[in-house]
């Protein structure tokens, strides 16, 4: 099976040769599916996008892309989930309970922004706005599939962080918002707009962390 990346930096997929078993060409066809769906999404927007295209870009037939995902808001969602699929598992080391907010949350910043930079996830941000008056469900699945997974990862570490006494966030959502949208602010959505960022990013990082620690950081008091 070949692979590559075409003009918009989403990697391409063929379809694997004969004799590869059925259970993986399965696989590696909808994974060309998805990437067909993300190229022309990105490059053509929601509603010029056709399954046909889709099927004759991915190099499978049109009954395949229908046995995968039975219609074009499936296929969108699918394209979402995979678009936020690293960013979403929740790996042993990212955000780990035991590790104070000072350690692990630059990490997971970098992770972050590293990932909302790609053309990709730009693109499809762009055409949620620009398409949301006429599909508007397109939100509710780019958050959902999306986004907010990705928020509830911070969530749920904020959420911990409480409970050990390391901060005061009785509201691990509002945290969350505020930190994030601290740094986004500052390091992407200028970049949404065509606008340059001159700050640095750790810079930004290190403000941003320092400023949930002042706000909601709890101060352990030691018996002389």
């Amino acid at each position: 099976m070949s692979t590559g990346r075409d003009t918009t930096g989403i990697p391409t997929a063929g379809v694997p040769a004969t004799g590869v078993p059925s259970k993986a060409r399965g696989d590696a066809k909808r994974r060309a599916v998805v990437q067909a769906a993300t190229r022309a999404f990105v490059t053509q927007g929601y509603e010029a996008t056709s399954m046909d295209a889709i099927a004759a870009d991915a190099g499978v037939s049109k009954r395949t892309v229908y046995n995968h995902f039975p219609g074009k808001r499936d296929l969108f969602r699918a394209v979402v989930a995979g678009l936020y699929e690293g960013l979403n598992v929740a790996e042993s080391d990212r955000l780990a309970p035991d590790q104070p907010p000072e350690t692990v949350l630059p990490a997971f910043t970098r992770e972050l922004l590293t990932h909302m930079r790609r053309p990709e996830v730009k693109g499809l941000l762009r055409l949620v706005i620009a398409e949301h008056q006429r599909f508007p469900d397109l939100a509710e699945d780019y958050l959902k599939e999306g986004k907010s997974r990705a928020v509830a990862l911070l969530e749920t570490y904020i959420a911990s962080q409480h409970a050990r006494g390391r901060l005061n966030a009785p509201n691990p959502a509002t945290v969350a918002s505020q930190y994030l949208g601290g740094v986004k602010e500052v390091m992407f959505w200028p970049t949404m707009l065509g606008l340059p960022v001159t700050a640095d990013d750790e810079t930004v990082i290190a403000d941003a962390v320092g400023q949930l620690m002042r706000a909601y950081g709890v101060t352990r008091q030691t018996n002389p």
